[in-house]
């Protein structure tokens, strides 16, 4: 049985597995996710995708998620697809990668790219 410890929001497991910081990640984007539905579902699709990319494409320290297993880091993937489709009023079927491009939104792997290359530069800027 692992041991988990928050430090500064995010839960280190004594295995050294990410997936409890992951399943963390996931309860708190449903969670924003709901908020923004039951509040802003009466405004446009401009606000909806303002709303959206602020309060649910910012993924806290997931630059060190490197040790998990593949079925949680599905599950953060499609939570991120469905909850896109669910703030945006699209149908189940319609297909996320048209979904995201039409919206101009990064899809879940490249919004984790993304973070780890910011990451990545900002430390190659501290140590030059």
């Amino acid at each position: 049985m692992s041991k988990k410890q928050t430090y500064l929001g995010v839960i280190i497991c004594n295995d050294l597995k990410d997936d409890g910081d992951i399943l963390r990640h996931l309860h708190n984007f449903y969670a924003r996710s709901n908020s923004i539905i039951r509040t802003f579902h009466h405004c446009s699709v401009g606000v909806k995708l303002r709303l959206f990319h602020a309060y649910c494409c910012t993924t806290y320290c997931c630059q060190l998620w490197v040790n998990f297993n593949k079925g949680s880091y599905l599950k953060a993937k499609v939570a991120y697809n469905n909850m896109h489709r669910r703030i945006l009023g699209y149908n189940r079927r319609d297909s996320a990668s048209s979904m995201f491009a039409n919206n101009a939104i990064d899809t879940f792997d490249a919004l984790l790219r993304n973070n780890i290359y910011g990451l990545k530069t900002f430390l190659t800027q501290i140590m030059t």
